[in-house]
């Protein structure tokens, strides 16, 4: 067995076993505590942190995720970092009460019920939960999927609310040459069973009334239709502008519902924007990038939470666009989209 080496986290003294063969964060998740993460393998940055006391082994982390004078600073992902012995890691800008009640993770075996295009590269996939059969999760969070015939995982957001525990709605975006784009385009068909792991991200609604945004592009739409289709259950009555990027008029989907939630949100606003439209288009809607369309639409910005999904270019460019404008940092929300080929950089 593994040797175990004792994980603190300051100023909360709090303290939890991580064995050598796995990650910080991987220890902390099974264990109940709850510290932020995204991609989970490296990739993203959401959980960088400083160590203070011990050392790490940290192959796997992305050298854009974590840049080399960071490293020499003491930082590191948790998410990759596997101790060499006892560690202290400094979470200054946490609050202890975020790292208790954090859901409990559990892997699921799940039937394909349907497979539904929804653009030229985007594709619904319902499965039916069958064992267990029902899944507690938050809005916004995502499952692993198990790719079969490997040992391979893909994450993927869940586009249901939380009230439909007995399925899992997946918003796929198909990649050429990625190992689940192509067995989802080549292989997988109704009937066909899967294996999850679940759920898993930090990134859910805050309890708060504040006016939002919400900023999506290409499959980072799955979980902002989680949070709205909760939202609108809940009758939530904050005010939302929902602004999602696309490139041509194909790229576009679920506009019928997305519109149909001003009906059943008060306040709530759609804006979808085509960053390159193409000939024949007949759009008369909101175009350019959508960080330009977010900075002409919403000019006064001061007091607003952000939510954002989508790549880390994306990300990136709309975080600096809203911190510029005025948002405070601690109310940026985000879930960024990161590819295993962008963690081997």
């Amino acid at each position: 067995m593994a040797d175990e080496h004792i994980i603190t986290l300051l100023p909360f003294e709090k303290q939890f076993t991580c064995g050598e063969d796995e990650t910080i964060l991987a220890a902390a998740l099974r264990q109940g505590i709850a510290l932020r993460y995204g991609c989970k393998h490296g990739g993203c940055g959401t959980c960088k942190a400083l160590i203070v006391e011990g050392e790490v082994d940290q192959p796997e982390a992305s050298t854009f995720a974590l840049m080399d004078f960071e490293r020499e600073q003491g930082m590191a992902l948790l998410c990759s970092a596997y101790p060499l012995g006892d560690i202290a890691i400094e979470l200054s800008d946490y609050e202890e009460s975020e790292l208790e009640g954090g859901a409990p993770i559990g892997k699921f075996l799940a039937e394909v019920g349907t497979l539904e295009d929804l653009t030229h590269d985007i594709v619904d996939l319902k499965l039916g939960l069958i064992e267990p059969s029902r899944i507690s999760f938050k809005a916004g969070q995502y499952v692993d999927v198990l790719v079969p015939g490997t040992t391979e995982t893909r994450s993927y957001s869940m586009a249901n609310p939380p009230s439909r525990d007995s399925e899992v709605e997946l918003i796929v975006k198909l990649m050429a040459g990625g190992l689940f784009s192509e067995y989802l385009r080549g292989q997988l068909k109704a009937g066909d069973r899967l294996t999850l792991e679940g759920p898993y991200g930090t990134f859910h609604l805050r309890d708060d009334d504040r006016q939002a945004l919400f900023i999506a592009g290409g499959s980072g739409m799955a979980p902002m239709l989680s949070l709205l289709r909760d939202m609108a259950e809940k009758r939530d009555c904050r005010p939302v502008t929902f602004f999602y990027g696309a490139r041509t008029k194909r790229d576009l989907f679920h506009l019928d519902e997305l519109s149909g939630f001003a009906k059943r949100l008060p306040g709530f606003r759609f804006v979808p924007a085509l960053s390159e439209p193409a000939p024949g288009d007949e759009w008369e809607g909101a175009t350019g990038l959508i960080t330009e369309v977010v900075a002409r639409e919403v000019p006064d910005v001061h007091g607003m939470e952000a939510y954002l999904c989508g790549p880390s270019v994306m990300i990136d460019a709309a975080i600096a666009m809203l911190v510029r404008l005025g948002v405070k940092e601690h109310d940026i929300h985000f879930d960024k989209f990161v590819t295993k080929a962008e963690t081997r950089t």
